[in-house]
């Protein structure tokens, strides 16, 4: 196995203890635990710690170590989430539309069927990475890489910092948001970009009203 994949093989293992809870927000990452248990030097591990750290995970602090990232999501930067993607997401309908880009659903519609499949399993993590993912694959066709970063970095932030009661309203609410994400998708294979703009409004503002419930 080469470098690059020891390197994956310790960030995919960090992430998922992180996502799964086994490593929660102020833990400290054990390093020589961690390459122990995957039967690898630290020096991919550390590697994979950097890119953790990138993306919002944790937080390296010098002579200390690496330390998962605290929460920061409040009800009221959920809510600020929310509305930054409604605008971010419109913006990108009125790009497919402006440019005569053409929408191709498939690749939207293989992040459904997981969302789906994981509800059934009753996969918190799994469903709510599958409903982040496929917001950022939409966000591809605005073909801005500053909308790109901001999007993984809001679905990084909810995934690795929203308390449990925040974590858990998209899930709770799942079937509602994959049949909306079916009748978006529809509306905009059919090029019908005013209806899906107020399916996401209908979408953002119905979240909003459940995260005071």
């Amino acid at each position: 196995m080469d470098k690059q994949n020891y390197e994956k093989k310790a960030y995919e293992a960090m992430k998922a203890k992180i996502l799964n809870g086994h490593l929660r927000v102020g833990d400290r990452v054990p390093e020589n635990m961690i390459a122990k248990e995957l039967g690898i030097s630290r020096t991919p591990v550390r590697r994979a710690l950097v890119m953790l750290e990138t993306e919002g995970f944790l937080t390296i602090e010098s002579n200390r170590g690496a330390f998962v990232s605290e929460s920061k999501v409040t009800v009221s930067h959920f809510i600020e989430m929310l509305e930054m993607l409604e605008i971010l997401t419109t913006k990108t309908m009125e790009k497919i539309e402006n440019k005569g880009i053409f929408f191709e659903k498939q690749g939207t519609d293989a992040y459904l069927h997981t969302m789906e499949r994981c509800l059934e399993r009753k996969d918190v993590n799994g469903f709510l990475e599958a409903s982040w993912e496929s917001i950022f694959n939409f966000m591809k066709y605005m073909g801005n890489t500053y909308a790109q970063s901001a999007v993984r970095r809001i679905g990084i932030d909810f995934l690795t910092k929203a308390p449990k009661e925040i974590a858990l309203i998209p899930y709770h609410n799942g079937a509602y948001l994959i049949e909306q994400h079916v009748n978006i998708i529809n509306a905009l294979e059919n090029r019908e970009f005013e209806k899906a703009a107020t399916l996401v409004r209908e979408s953002v503002n119905y979240f909003i009203i459940k995260t005071f419930r």
